[in-house]
């Protein structure tokens, strides 16, 4: 890569990650305490001449271990960490939809974990102000073989866990620059009403109408809508118009190159908002789609057969459920029509992904990074992924694990997923859905999918609205921060009500309103520190045309 990034980087937390599996593992007879899992690097089991620590590491809780397995801090998974590992681990449960509430009654109490593993970049930003975390170079150039060679190998995952005081605090790893999410077509809808995929915004809308109003499901009742506007429907055709602040949440990403210099570009956000009004107004859409905060309520309508565009991640779950429900549904992705601003993608996955830190009060760090070295190795990846060899997998013609019975291996190894948050996600002969041997019916469509979503969207020439992936803007001053969020909250509410308040309340009173807003709050002095950040770190910083040389 020709630039790296001087500042801090920014992981948002919502995006939905998927952890995937991987290459080789461990039999069962490999579980008593030897240096099984460590994918050959030696860094498993302490040595004679290491002593074996005691430390705590949080995991998530998602509510869904079986009974029979355990706890999240107690099941066959923990204790074969601590059998293979070089430390004795006690895990540290944490609520995965209340982390940061329950990671702040815990450094409160000076009960927080040793090993903080957490996918809101921000949070983790917040936690090195308060002095909280430890940094890392030393340790890891001291202690660390396996993450070292890792930093040596994607030197930008340094650069992204680096803060402005030059040490590593964060912790990361590689991954894709796959679509995370996608704008999809009825197709089976287009050739029953002999339509062309739209490829401008008057095209889609024209698509949008026909779909409500032309009967395409056959059924004679006018009840399909034409195009969703609920939570990734809505922030995908937001980034239509190459515009990063969208209808859910205040982790807004509104600024923009223009003229060498960072701007909030309200332009784009008007146009975003008077589309998705004209959709609203017409008709073409769910007139409940400002309660459907999540996208469940959308979700549902999608997979029932009653919408004819959807914008979502790769979900092969949900596609299952519409083929059950539709047999002869045919969906597509598309590029994202042009606009008046030019043609852009969705959000595409961030090449680098920061999952963890290092608690300051550590007492043993460097039990802790040889914990770090053990999780990051191929074979943790590949026995927290899959199960043991000769158990819950075996090798493939093609090498890779195949799950010797898919039922046992979903009850046994899917709950720990999220033990492998240091593993890496940089593709490989045997990980992601178009590896998978013997893929059903369904996952053979997301393949093609994924493959018609990379041609779409994998494009410099059509990129992600903003300056850089969001992930890689500099973290607000604490200040800024509520700032940006306070205005962003009070504008959020304004453009709901500007989409869903017919000719009373219009797209342009709704900028006026959202500028006087902005500025009242102070949020100039948000824009003013973005456009100082980049203008003093436009010659080195990752910047967006850099991320499309790394995929």
């Amino acid at each position: 890569m020709k630039k790296t990034l001087r500042s801090i980087s920014r992981m948002a937390a919502g995006v939905a990650l998927a952890l995937l599996a991987a290459v080789v593992g461990c039999s069962d007879k490999d579980s008593g305490g030897t240096a099984a899992g460590t994918g050959g690097t030696g860094s498993g089991g302490a040595s004679a001449a290491e002593k074996r620590g005691s430390i705590t590491v949080s995991l998530y809780d998602r509510g869904n271990i079986p009974a029979e397995e355990g706890t999240m801090d107690n099941n066959r998974w923990t204790k074969w960490v601590n059998a293979n590992g070089p430390a004795d681990v006690k895990f540290v449960p944490i609520p995965r939809w209340e982390s940061l509430q329950k990671y702040n009654v815990l450094f409160a109490s000076g009960s927080a974990p040793d090993l903080i593993m957490e996918f809101d970049r921000s949070y983790l930003g917040q936690l090195y102000n308060q002095k909280q975390l430890l940094p890392l170079d030393n340790l890891i150039n001291q202690y660390s073989k396996e993450y070292k060679a890792r930093l040596d190998r994607y030197p930008a995952l340094k650069k992204a866990a680096t803060m402005p005081d030059g040490k590593m605090y964060f912790l990361g790893r590689p991954y894709n620059m796959d679509p995370n999410h996608y704008l999809f077509i009825r197709a089976d809808w287009l050739k029953k009403l002999n339509l062309q995929v739209p490829t401008t915004t008057d095209e889609l809308l024209a698509v949008a109408k026909a779909f409500t109003e032309n009967d395409p499901d056959g059924n004679g009742k006018k009840d399909t809508q034409g195009i969703a506007l609920s939570f990734i429907s809505g922030i995908v055709l937001n980034h239509m118009f190459g515009n990063g602040f969208t209808l859910f949440g205040t982790d807004q990403y509104p600024w923009m190159l223009r003229d060498d210099k960072i701007v909030h570009d309200w332009d784009r956000l008007k146009a975003a908002i008077a589309f998705q009004k004209t959709v609203y107004d017409a008709g073409y859409t769910d007139k409940d789609f400002v309660t459907d905060k999540n996208g469940a309520k959308s979700a549902q309508d999608w997979m029932a057969g009653k919408v004819g565009i959807y914008g979502s991640s790769l979900n092969v779950k949900n596609y299952e459920t519409l083929k059950k429900n539709v047999p002869d549904a045919e969906i597509v992705p598309i590029a994202l029509p042009k606009t008046e601003f030019g043609q852009f993608s969705p959000l595409l996955n961030n090449p680098i992904q920061i999952t963890g830190a290092v608690n300051a009060s550590a007492k043993d760090p460097a039990a802790v990074i040889r914990a770090i070295d053990f999780m990051s190795s191929d074979g943790f990846k590949t026995t927290i992924g899959n199960g043991l060899e000769g158990e819950h997998y075996k090798k493939g013609a093609n090498g890779c694990p195949e799950p010797i019975d898919p039922e046992k291996t979903k009850k046994e190894v899917s709950y720990i997923a999220d033990m492998n948050m240091l593993a890496s996600l940089a593709p490989d002969a045997c990980t992601g859905l178009e590896n998978k041997t013997n893929p059903s019916p369904a996952e053979k469509d997301m393949i093609e999918a994924l493959k018609q979503g990379r041609k779409a969207y994998v494009d410099a020439s059509r990129p992600m609205p903003g300056v850089t992936h969001r992930d890689f803007l500099p973290l607000l001053p604490q200040d800024l921060a509520q700032i940006n969020t306070n205005a962003n909250k009070t504008i959020l509410d304004m453009a709901n009500k500007a989409i869903v308040g017919g000719s009373g309340y219009t797209a342009e009173q709704f900028i006026r309103d959202a500028k006087a807003a902005w500025e009242k709050a102070g949020g100039t002095k948000v824009d003013d520190f973005y456009d100082k950040w980049y203008r003093d770190n436009k010659d080195s910083a990752l910047l967006m045309k850099d991320l499309y040389e790394m995929k």
